[in-house]
C-alpha cells in the first residue's frame, strides 16, 4: 500500500513539473540558464504537497484582488 502511495506522489510531481516547466519555459524573463530557476521548479515540483496550495492561495488571492 505504501507503494502505491509513493508512486501516486510522484506521478503527481512529474504531472506539476510538466506542467511549470511549461509555464517557465513560456516565461521570457526568467533565465534558462541559471541554476537556481531550475532548483526552485524541481524542488517546488517535488514539495508539491506544500507548494501547490501556496500556489493556488496566491492565484486566489490575486484574482480576488483584481476583481475589487
Amino acid at each position: 500500500m505504501l507503494a502505491i502511495a509513493i508512486s501516486y506522489y510522484w506521478v503527481i510531481a512529474l504531472i506539476v513539473f510538466c506542467m511549470w516547466f511549461k509555464v517557465f519555459w513560456a516565461d521570457e524573463t526568467t533565465a534558462k540558464n541559471d541554476l537556481s530557476s531550475w532548483l526552485v521548479l524541481i524542488v517546488g515540483a517535488s514539495f508539491w504537497v506544500v507548494v501547490l496550495p501556496f500556489a493556488n492561495l496566491e492565484l486566489v488571492l490575486k484574482a480576488y484582488s483584481i476583481n475589487n
